[in-house]
């Protein structure tokens, strides 16, 4: 059989096979020449610099070399210089500087209320008010959140930034309560219990009004006024020096009212500043120059004044004993000079302290017995001192505890420290004055001689008039309920 090759195909093979070969025969040469020059250039090398050899290895040192030099670190770069600021206005406000905690005397700068206003209330009148008590738990670092947080109920979603940041800063419990709810702990701290609480007021403008006392917080949103009364744990270090985020939400119709009372603004200083207190419709409680409606921390009615005028002295005064002043003093962290004064009496005046503070002395065991009340235990300490002292934690307006009245009740002239202005809340010429004094020297020297039966006059005068005991400290309302139902105003 005859085989026809295609002429096209026959070429193009030889042509590759011929390419191949000279491309291999090219390679082949290309390798030769190069070894060549390799051998060439290693006898070119042991011509003109003899054959390489390896450097001998140096000799031992005599001792040991000096450690080699530490490289210098790099400059530091320069420190660009800040840019210039411009301020158009001094910023008057001392507190947008400093901490109301270190403006001097910062608790008698009182910022007077500003813009009073009243209650306005869009509602029928034949609805009761409801009030929504807004007040976080006391204690609490000692509850158990893991716990309670088995037990939640419903929220509204407006409350939800506030239960989460609460959460975080307060409760230290790290699992998230389910959105839209939160622990029903909080329904029932207030009044322990989940009930609301039912009452009517008398007032002055709208005649008899019912309201309703709530902690429920599924009805939040529904109340008309929200009652404020324990901020003691919302400041902070920094500015604003409030904790805004504790607070609650602002719900268009409802109207704030703070109440401030039971503790000294040395304390709190972020409940003074007016930044605090104008985000409140009204304000209650002390100091009396700050707020809208004074209302003292202790009650005194005309019946309690009469019953002090009463009490005759607690020692005879044709008497001196040994250990004239009685104290009994818990706080050791006043933000006074109370610790120099009770070192000043008690080594100037053999005074007995009972308290933590300075103690040289146990309250007698049958006194001290499980169950009886602190005011109780305290007062049949302090009987029979011809003087007791009553210094407060801070010398700051308004601020007057139970210590004056405690002296009053047992029959002992009180030797008094604390607010400037005592003078409303006590009978004149009833105390010793411990800002009268130029030091605790003096003082010491005047309570060795003093004439005690000056310090009782009042009691004949408050006997025949019991309204003499003080000038500011007998409100006609004590009620904070019937006090925010008399500022109603209904629109």
């Amino acid at each position: 059989m005859i085989c026809h090759r295609d002429p096209a195909t026959s070429l193009s093979k030889i042509l590759s096979k011929r390419v191949v070969g000279g491309l291999v025969v090219a390679v082949f040469v290309t390798i030769m020449l190069l070894r060549l020059e390799v051998v060439d250039l290693a006898r070119l090398t042991n011509q003109v610099a003899g054959p390489i050899v390896a450097p001998p290895k140096p000799a031992a040192p005599l001792s040991s070399p000096a450690p080699p030099a530490t490289p210098e670190a790099p400059p530091a770069p320069a420190t660009p210089e800040p840019e210039p600021v411009t301020y158009l206005y001094k910023n008057q406000d001392e507190a947008a500087s400093t901490s109301p905690f270190y403006i001097q005397d910062f608790c008698n700068k009182l910022p007077a209320p500003r813009n009073p206003r009243g209650l306005l209330v869009s509602k029928p009148k034949d609805q009761p008010i409801v009030i929504f008590f807004w007040r976080q738990v006391i204690w609490d670092m000692f509850i158990d959140w893991k716990k309670e947080s088995k037990t939640l109920c419903p929220i509204p979603l407006s409350l939800q930034p506030f239960f989460n940041h609460y959460r975080e800063k307060r409760t230290g419990y790290s699992e998230p309560w389910e959105n839209g709810y939160a622990p029903c702990i909080f329904w029932s701290m207030s009044f322990n219990t989940y009930d609301d609480k039912h009452g009517s007021c008398n007032t002055t403008t709208n005649g008899n009004l019912n309201y309703v006392i709530t902690s429920n917080y599924t009805r939040f949103e529904e109340a008309d006024l929200v009652h404020m009364s324990f901020p003691y744990f919302d400041g902070t270090n920094d500015p604003p020096y409030f904790d805004t985020q504790l607070m609650p939400p602002r719900i268009a119709h409802q109207k704030w009212v703070f109440q401030f009372q039971g503790e000294s603004v040395g304390y709190y200083p972020f409940a003074a500043l007016p930044a605090y207190l104008l985000q409140f419709d009204l304000t209650i409680g002390t100091p009396a120059s700050m707020v809208d409606v004074p209302l003292p921390f202790i009650e005194m009615t005309p019946t309690i004044a009469l019953s002090y005028a009463n009490i005759k002295p607690g020692y005879p005064l044709d008497k001196t004993p040994e250990h004239s002043v009685g104290l009994m003093v818990r706080n050791c962290a006043a933000r006074n000079n109370r610790n120099a004064l009770i070192d000043a009496v008690v080594s100037g005046l053999n005074a007995h302290s009972y308290g933590a503070c300075r103690n040289n002395i146990d309250i007698p065991e049958e006194i001290n017995k499980p169950g009886k009340s602190w005011v109780a235990v305290k007062q049949e300490t302090l009987a029979g001192y011809p003087f007791v002292l009553a210094a407060e934690n801070s010398n700051c307006m308004g601020y007057i505890s139970e210590k004056i009245y405690d002296a009053f009740a047992v029959g002992a002239i009180p030797i008094y420290m604390g607010a400037p202005d005592i003078t409303k809340y006590v009978p004149e010429g009833s105390f010793i004055n411990v800002a009268d004094f130029k030091d605790f020297d003096e003082l010491v020297k005047y309570v060795k001689t003093a004439d005690r039966a000056s310090f009782y006059k009042w009691k004949e005068i408050v006997k025949k008039d019991p309204s003499k005991f003080c000038k500011g400290c007998m409100p006609l309302e004590r009620r904070s309920e019937c006090i925010m139902m008399e500022k109603v105003h209904y629109v």
